[in-house]
């Protein structure tokens, strides 16, 4: 085909510009009565006549008749808002807390990635960061537990009546509501009350308590919290301190008036016996009790109920 040989034969052709020789060529092809049709179709197309004015009004007046769109823009406070919610979920995600957890009368063991074991008493909750442990070993406690610490770098026990700072011990921590005591079994501990203005070194065999806001200390000849051995032990100890920590071994309350628990307790009750548990404790305080047939509840001053 013309065409493929040179594609502005067509071109030419129709304004005259073959040479005498390309014409004649042209002419003799296959493909000339085709082109003879289109370039007759070319002749009779005619293009249609438009008023040029009356378009251009007719296009303003449409523009102007357009529905408004409501179009919502992000505004650079949303994107500021959205880039700062993605960094707290990023901080989250990095920073977030390990938790650890115990119900009544459990009890756990804890290992943590420097080789530090805690022993986590009933109804106490342990938390520290979840990454980067080796440059920040710092825990929160609520509760009690006893610390076997691996020996290297400072190691910090958060509680909501002070601090304890050690390096390679071990050491127990009771930080409940309504007590708080040090014992420390090996090495040496730090113990600071920033708000209390309080600080004291503790080594083997120390122990400090707090009553109400006085920081007591004195020794001990144990070497392991009784907690350990199944069974918790009191010394002069409010009643009341005493019976919160039966129902954090047993799943009981206590129904009693307010002026039957006065006093305090020396002695110890066992963790896997309610009934002796029971005994040991009010028997010597000489207050009668009595354990409701579901064993739920305590009932103290039976006499009185009767």
């Amino acid at each position: 085909m013309f065409e493929e040989k040179d594609d502005t034969i067509m071109a030419r052709w129709l304004s005259g510009e073959l040479t005498e020789a390309e014409r004649a060529e042209f002419e003799a092809s296959s493909e000339y009565e085709e082109y003879q049709r289109l370039a007759m179709g070319l002749k009779a197309f005619q293009k249609p006549d438009f008023d040029k004015e009356a378009l251009r009004e007719r296009t303003w007046r449409e523009i102007g008749n357009q529905k408004p769109v409501n179009v919502i823009r992000l505004r650079p406070l949303y994107y500021t808002v959205g880039i700062a919610a993605s960094i707290l979920v990023l901080f989250g995600l990095f920073f977030s807390k390990v938790t650890y957890s115990t119900a009544t009368g459990e009890k756990i063991t804890v290992s943590l990635p420097d080789g530090t074991e805690i022993d986590l008493n009933a109804q106490s909750t342990l938390s520290h960061k979840r990454f980067f442990w080796m440059e920040n070993k710092v825990v929160n406690l609520n509760g009690e537990g006893f610390f076997k610490v691996t020996k290297g770098d400072d190691f910090s026990v958060n509680t909501e009546s002070g601090t304890i700072d050690v390096l390679g011990t071990e050491f127990n921590v009771k930080a409940r509501p309504s007590s708080f005591e040090l014992y420390c079994y090996e090495g040496r501990v730090r113990y600071e009350n920033e708000p209390e203005q309080q600080e004291a070194y503790l080594n083997a065999g120390d122990v400090v308590q707090l009553k109400g806001k006085i920081l007591l200390a004195f020794k001990h000849e144990d070497t392991r919290p009784a907690w350990q051995s199944g069974m918790s032990r009191f010394s002069n100890t409010e009643l009341l301190i005493v019976m919160k920590e039966l129902g954090m071994y047993y799943d009981i309350s206590f129904d009693f008036t307010p002026d039957m628990i006065q006093g305090h307790f020396t002695g110890n009750f066992v963790h896997d016996n309610l009934e002796i548990a029971l005994k040991s404790v009010f028997v010597p305080m000489g207050i009668e009790y009595e354990l409701s047939k579901d064993k739920k509840t305590v009932f103290l001053n039976v006499s009185e109920r009767q």
